[in-house]
């Protein structure tokens, strides 16, 4: 019977746990839900990776290259910066965004690939040396509103001045994409340098 009791106990405590990251988190996953989209130019936007499925974009990944359209169709931009690198075959997301904005009627000379990070502190840190040599002292952001937070502490911990562009979602369950941002949250602060 004790050895029942201890475990209920860590089931209990476990969930106590976990609904405590949701409601300290959940604020800064929330944050950006409802922004506009912004009125300023900037020389350029970091456009963060998402899922490839069979060599092209996700669903979501497609909702984030609409939005680098957007900017750059509105004249808020000149360049994309295209973050993203190899998956299992070895095909980059900054290479398949790449073609697929190109098919959106971006020119190529507009977009600069970085095709090596493999998470998002990746994302932020290897776009710091483009966004160094090519002098952009500030530029746009373009995630998802629930990555936004987690991905501006990854900007301001490598030096990068960004403003963010929040994607709101119609294809992903946001329950489950907040949840998990908690999580990563969690892990960025106790993990990571």
């Amino acid at each position: 019977m004790p050895l029942k009791i201890a475990g209920l106990l860590g089931m209990v405590l476990f969930g106590v746990a976990g609904l405590s990251v949701l409601i300290y988190w959940w604020p800064a996953v929330s944050r950006y839900d409802t922004s506009p989209m912004p009125a300023d130019q900037k020389q350029a936007a970091l456009v963060l990776g998402a899922a490839l499925w069979d060599e092209r974009p996700s669903p979501a990944l497609r909702e984030r290259l609409e939005m680098a359209v957007k900017l750059y169709e509105q004249k808020k931009v000149r360049y994309l910066v295209l973050s993203g690198g190899p998956e299992g075959n070895g095909v980059t997301e900054a290479q398949v965004m790449k073609e697929y904005l190109i098919s959106r009627g971006v020119p190529a000379a507009s977009l600069i690939l970085e095709d090596r990070s493999r998470n998002t502190e990746e994302n932020l840190r290897f776009s710091k040396r483009i966004l160094d040599e090519h002098h952009w002292d500030e530029v746009y952001l373009v995630t998802h509103d629930y990555h936004q937070y987690r991905a501006l502490q990854y900007a301001a911990r490598n030096g990068i001045h960004a403003v963010p562009v929040p994607v709101h979602s119609q294809v992903l369950w946001m329950p489950y994409h907040k949840a998990r941002e908690c999580l990563a949250l969690v892990k960025l602060t106790l993990f990571s340098r």
